[in-house]
């Protein structure tokens, strides 16, 4: 291939040998089906008990489950979808000067998963960003892409005609003025999402905590002052997607996922007794996956659910993921009431950083992380 990305405006009418897995790696498409009974959950319920209980059977049976009326506003949602979509549009040179291998860069624009250490790549590009705390990243995120469709600004009803037409037209400041401004909006628009989806994590990592038992702060004081990351994710159309993977069969190696799901093609499977089965996306929800971290401090009564990403003949697919991260130094540990029923703790005590270390020396589609801070 002659670009380092996949999102070059180039249709391949063959898989690239790269990308092509072993036959007994494949995805299997045929063989996968609608994942049934997938838990929605209403965040709006007022029945907290009943809350409660919902989120504890989803986090033990199935490991991820969707929630709806979750407090996200549907203009973020919408915004931040736009952003993306205008930001994998750039022409290639313009993406590529974003582009880096690294994982240890705090925004990058990258392709497949660990390009330097898997042996087959992955038909994905993804926007990389660190979001909290906001001050100390934001300055770092893209510039571009430059402008929008439209601009919604409050204005007071005493703003002078002309200025409504010159902020809906844009022709009342210099092309450079109209670049920072929209770059700035930008910025905003992903900044607000950001925030939003944090405070939804937060709200969801108490229920979490207390439907094992635990006070309700118990995890978020565990997991100290998180981090959050985000990763937006571009499947191109894929000319054979049975012989590839948008993302190999993994799990999340953070506390809490946050996925935002493209509504018109679907990519994401979770593996359900043993089978792999797609999960359908659901108006206006989140899918919220269990990661490894609250796999480990609820002592292995939840699990991090193993999921992967697929991709489309004729479409693209975009999803964007917010992860919430323990700090570096948190020691993630089960909680006394959850190792006395004879079993003792499962894992050994590690720090986060030498977790994420670890997880990023590895090939994606390797053995659970986890098993190897087995006691």
């Amino acid at each position: 291939m002659d670009t380092k990305v996949i999102s070059s405006g180039i249709r391949y009418s063959s898989l690239p040998e790269s990308y092509i897995r072993p036959e007994s790696e494949r995805p299997r498409l045929s063989e996968v089906s609608d994942c049934e009974n997938v838990p929605i959950i209403d965040l709006g319920c007022e029945d907290r008990p009943s809350l409660v209980r919902q989120i504890g059977d989803a986090c033990e049976n199935y490991g991820f489950f969707q929630v709806t009326n979750h407090g996200v506003g549907l203009e973020a949602v919408e915004r931040m979808l736009e952003v993306a979509k205008e930001f994998f549009e750039m022409p290639v040179e313009e993406k590529l000067k974003l582009y880096s291998d690294d994982p240890a860069k705090t925004m990058r624009l990258s392709t497949s998963f660990n390009v330097n250490k898997e042996k087959v790549h992955n038909w994905r590009d993804y926007l990389r960003l660190h979001c909290h705390p906001l001050d100390k990243y934001v300055p770092e995120w893209p510039s571009n892409p430059p402008q929008f469709k439209y601009v919604s600004l409050s204005l007071s009803p005493s703003s002078s005609p002309s200025l409504f037409v010159c902020l809906s037209l844009s022709l009342c400041v210099s092309p450079v003025h109209r670049r920072r401004s929209a770059s700035s909006l930008t910025r905003d628009i992903v900044r607000n999402y950001c925030m939003e989806v944090r405070e939804l994590g937060f709200r969801l990592q108490e229920l979490i905590s207390e439907s094992l038992g635990l006070e309700k702060d118990h995890i978020k004081n565990v997991l100290g002052e998180q981090g959050q990351h985000m990763a937006v994710n571009f499947y191109p159309p894929c000319p054979q997607p049975e012989l590839t993977y948008g993302l190999p069969g993994h799990t999340d190696p953070n506390a809490l996922t946050i996925l935002l799901q493209d509504l018109h093609v679907s990519g994401l499977q979770v593996l359900k007794d043993g089978k792999w089965v797609a999960v359908k996306p659901h108006p206006n929800a989140f899918v919220i996956n269990i990661g490894d971290q609250l796999q480990a401090v609820s002592n292995g009564r939840y699990k991090s659910v193993w999921h992967r990403a697929t991709v489309n003949a004729e479409m693209p697919r975009m999803s964007v993921a917010s992860f919430l991260c323990p700090s570096d130094d948190a020691v993630i540990s089960p909680p006394k009431p959850l190792t006395e029923n004879g079993t003792g703790a499962i894992y050994r005590d590690f720090t986060y950083a030498e977790y994420y270390k670890k997880f990023w020396s590895r090939n994606l589609d390797q053995e659970h992380c986890l098993e190897l801070f087995k006691n």
